[in-house]
């Protein structure tokens, strides 16, 4: 009874958490039409770009497209045929939970892809070859356009997810800052055709992505017995061993590359925004961080409570 009194309490809280988001949907706030419109304008830029000629951004529409369809398909098809498992979840919720199933699936793809291009190209050139500047900058890996592009359409999909279900704190929306940045730099990289093998090596991080992925679909999911278990102590471990590593460690090089080959880039606003992106990530990172040890302290205070 008590693991069914968990279970209901868990159920509980998911589907209160699930009707604010539906009560808030479409609110008229102000970081909500303001994203909203910067949306709007970059998908009016993609648009008219590929019509006059710049088919190498079809990527970002291939992305868009993709990811919208998959999560028609799993609310139509996976939720309904999967009934056990959500047992006595909201409607509202299975929505909710359908976005993180895209973002996994995104993650698990992207992390995958930029893996296999880096393990390749640092066997076929070796790693000092394939981090100069030149090869960086103007000599895209094979594969990496498509990669970044279908990324870059995934954060448009993820931004207007989370737009009209109103998945996001209206007085701190770092996600949408950290999806605009994102599309800004993808989109321009794509579009001038260089730096993009530069962009490629920031995917890195969607391997922690994959973990933290796991771990929301686990805590909404499991019980409160089994968020306890040393399953969760390896989900934590994951968790922090990929954000050092492929998060915080690989994008502060990345931040450092950038400046050590500030004088190989044209003049111009390209190097300062590429610049200046990376440092915006580096902050997220930092505040990613933050609210992750946050969230650890909670659920170890909670252990205790329960010894």
């Amino acid at each position: 009874m008590v693991g069914s009194d968990h279970e209901v309490e868990c159920i509980r809280d998911v589907n209160r958490l699930a009707e604010e988001a539906l009560a808030n949907a479409w609110k008229r706030d102000f970081s909500g039409l303001f994203f909203a419109s910067i949306l709007v304008l970059w998908f009016g830029f993609l648009l008219i770009s590929i019509i006059f000629g710049h088919i190498e951004l079809w990527p970002i529409i291939w992305g868009l497209v993709l990811f919208n369809t998959c999560n028609k398909v799993f609310n139509l098809f996976v939720t309904s045929s999967c009934s056990s498992l959500f047992q006595g979840l909201a409607h509202e919720s299975r929505h909710d939970f359908s976005n993180i199933a895209i973002s996994l699936m995104h993650s698990t793809i992207i992390s995958l892809a930029v893996v296999t291009l880096i393990a390749r190209e640092a066997w076929m050139l070796g790693l000092e070859k394939m981090s100069l500047h030149d090869v960086l900058y103007n000599k895209p890996w094979p594969g990496a356009h498509i990669t970044v592009g279908i990324s870059c359409g995934y954060f448009a999909y993820d931004q207007w997810d989370m737009l009209r279900k109103h998945l996001y704190n209206p007085r701190s929306p770092s996600r949408f800052i950290h999806h605009v940045i994102l599309l800004i730099c993808f989109t321009l990289a794509i579009y001038y055709n260089n730096c993009i093998n530069y962009v490629t090596l920031t995917l890195v991080c969607e391997v922690h992505n994959v973990i933290l992925q796991l771990r929301k679909v686990r805590k909404l999911l499991s019980t409160k017995q089994t968020r306890h278990s040393w399953g969760n102590s390896m989900m934590w471990f994951l968790n922090w061993m990929t954000y050092f590593t492929t998060r915080l460690a690989f994008h502060f090089c990345i931040t450092m590359k950038l400046f050590h080959d500030a004088s190989k880039f044209p003049q111009g606003f390209e190097w300062s925004m590429k610049f200046m992106g990376m440092l915006s990530l580096n902050v997220f990172n930092l505040n990613m961080g933050k609210n992750l040890w946050k969230i650890y302290r909670k659920e170890r205070f909670c252990v205790r409570l329960q010894e």
